[in-house]
């Protein structure tokens, strides 16, 4: 993430992290977590875990173990398609986190064969990394390359379920397979460990620092626990601690996340796993920094989620983030990241989203992976912490990455809500959305910013911008003259806080035709129960002009206004406009992520404001 420019104050200093690390090395490192010999600890974790992961791991025992296919690893390359693969792998590695941990809570021989079963699978692969990411088709092979492992997030993933099933279970696996931790071993070597201390041009730590850094490095850390020792193990773990210190200081100081409230964890939320790891192994000394100390500013990243909500169930999106909360947020690593800073508060809401007869990891896909799991398992602070409702703070401003918040109750999710976004056109995950306005009703978002769709090859290539709720065409923004936004750094929009809202001027977002007034200004304020967008500019009344507003649904004319309908248990909201032409275009979402979100359709309402004028206002009422 482009996080702040080259020399503004970041998260922590560039080589905070390091310096604490380096100087509270040891001789002995401590465990990261018990063996399955150590009964006692393994029978002292929450029963409800205990009992949902026997009954997800008894509920595939004896299947065939189904392995990602090679057409659907190519797929990739022939369709685009990215989920055929991640679907199967998902799964894969899901059944063989809970084997792992079922023979840990129950270590009987059949259960350890069970988990060597689905290791063996994990070696006998032929790669780790994910179809979407590998080099391999770049030079116009259709297969994997064994003998050039690309180190990617699925192969991070790869690397921490292997290390934590050897820490876990290694002395078990010698007993009843032995032969499984020899190969194990070697397999995490010749794909991560090496790669890892032999490269230093991968792209995620040198041309773009964004989550993959974060959760990447973080999860070599217990691979290399479990698969290194002396001063090998001191150098792999040195080169990932340099990894998180180079994630955080990148990070702007007031926490912003440009890539949206679902990337926090995946990114910020991986470094605080990563960090709660390290201050095992430094014996307190990283998180004793954390508060008061040289790592204190980590407090205001683990205040972002709480920042960014609207109400139960959603929250301010922008970038490739949805606005509705999923079911299987890891709100636990929330949790842990404000008890690792000091924040109880922060820690009693995350305490609040727990869910009975749910834990971590039962679903096939990357949040709650197999390290997650084994924190939540063992941390009777989660459940025993009294739950807290979300604050919903009256103003959240993160200036760093140009995102405003500001609702009319303080603690309140009902009334209104409003979100911009302005910044530049550069940013991780970007669309582009530079003056773009968001409207929530009730804690339930009406005027949309849509957010991601499924990712396929298009989504992160060259063609990325071809894809509709990317575009500044589906954005609640100005289009003078017709224009739509470009991507590139060059275009951006300054953003000022005022009391009541703010000022974005867009003079520079735009590539203006020749000798046009270049000059418009948005204003946004939020006031009295009501909201307000003023345009201003020579361009607001030019031929073409349109300004669009994006909204859930389909909304309805009623006289010379328009009823934007509620949902979710919402209240409408009303929209009154200064003179315009109005047309009202509805598209069906088509897409599993959007239609989560947003419903079966979203409508954009187009204003053409009265040639001539240089304001134009819109108002919103519930």
């Amino acid at each position: 993430m482009d996080g702040q420019d080259e020399g503004d104050a970041g998260l922590i200093e560039r080589g905070a992290l390091l310096h604490i690390w380096q100087s509270s090395q040891g001789d002995a490192i401590p465990h990261l977590v018990p063996s399955s010999s150590d009964r006692a600890a393994w029978q002292s974790i929450d029963q409800e875990a205990r009992d949902l992961i026997l009954a997800a791991a008894d509920a595939a025992h004896g299947e065939t173990w189904i392995v990602p296919r090679l057409s659907q690893w190519s797929d990739f390359a022939r369709t685009g398609d990215r989920r055929g693969y991640e679907s199967v792998d998902f799964a894969h590695k899901r059944r063989i986190r809970l084997a792992v941990l079922a023979a840990a809570i129950d270590p009987s021989p059949a259960r350890v064969i069970e988990a060597a079963d689905g290791l063996w699978t994990l070696c006998e692969q032929s790669t780790w990394c994910w179809p979407a990411h590998d080099d391999a088709f770049s030079r116009g092979l259709l297969t994997t390359d064994v003998d050039r492992p690309f180190l990617d997030l699925g192969a991070g993933e790869c690397a921490a379920l292997a290390g934590w099933a050897a820490l876990i279970l290694g002395d078990a696996l010698d007993v009843e397979v032995p032969g499984v931790m020899p190969r194990l071993r070697a397999e995490v070597e010749r794909r991560i460990l090496t790669p890892l201390m032999q490269r230093r041009d991968w792209w995620w730590e040198n041309r773009e620092i964004n989550n993959w850094l974060a959760w990447i490095v973080g999860n070599v850390i217990p691979a290399a626990v479990a698969f290194s020792e002396g001063e090998r193990q001191e150098r792999l773990l040195e080169r990932c601690v340099d990894g998180l210190d180079r994630y955080l200081s990148h990070l702007p100081a007031d926490g912003g996340i440009d890539e949206g409230f679902a990337y926090w964890w995946q990114g910020a939320g991986r470094a605080f796993d990563g960090l709660v790891l390290l201050d095992t192994l430094s014996g307190g000394r990283i998180g004793s920094e954390a508060v008061g100390g040289a790592l204190s500013g980590l407090r205001e990243l683990a205040r972002f989620p709480e920042r960014m909500l609207l109400g139960d169930d959603w929250v301010a999106s922008y970038s490739d983030a949805e606005a509705r909360i999923g079911a299987d947020v890891p709100w636990f690593s929330l949790f842990r990241a404000a008890q690792f800073c000091g924040l109880e508060e922060t820690a009693a809401f995350a305490a609040g989203r727990r869910v009975a007869g749910r834990t971590l990891g039962l679903q096939a896909d990357t949040v709650g992976g197999i390290g997650r799991m084994i924190g939540e398992s063992f941390d009777a602070r989660w459940r025993a912490t009294p739950p807290r409702g979300a604050p919903y703070p009256r103003q959240a401003e993160f200036a760093s990455i140009a995102v405003g918040i500001r609702r009319e109750r303080e603690g309140d999710s009902t009334g209104l809500t409003v979100i911009v976004k302005a910044g530049h056109n550069a940013e991780s995950h970007n669309h582009n959305d530079l003056g773009s306005v968001s409207v929530a009703v009730d804690g339930v978002p009406l005027l949309a910013d849509l957010g991601r769709g499924v990712y396929t090859a298009t989504t992160f290539s060259e063609q990325r911008y071809s894809l509709w709720h990317l575009s500044s065409e589906w954005h609640s923004l100005p289009h003078p003259h017709g224009l739509e936004q470009l991507p590139g750094r060059e275009w951006e929009a300054p953003l000022q806080p005022l009391d009541e809202g703010w000022s974005i001027d867009l003079s520079g977002a735009y590539p203006w035709p020749d000798g046009a007034d270049r000059e418009w200004t948005r204003l946004v304020r939020l006031s009295d129960g009501e909201v307000l967008v003023r345009d201003e500019g020579a361009a607001v009344g030019a031929e073409g002009t349109r300004i669009a507003i994006v909204c859930a649904g389909v909304p309805e004319r009623v006289g010379d206004r328009i009823l934007v309908p509620g949902r979710h248990g919402s209240r409408p909201l009303m929209l009154v406009h200064d003179p315009a032409e109005v047309v009202i275009e509805t598209r069906a979402t088509g897409d599993p992520y959007l239609q989560d979100s947003w419903g079966d359709e979203v409508s954009r309402i187009l204003f053409a404001p009265r040639r001539g004028v240089d304001s134009w206002e819109l108002r919103g009422r519930i």
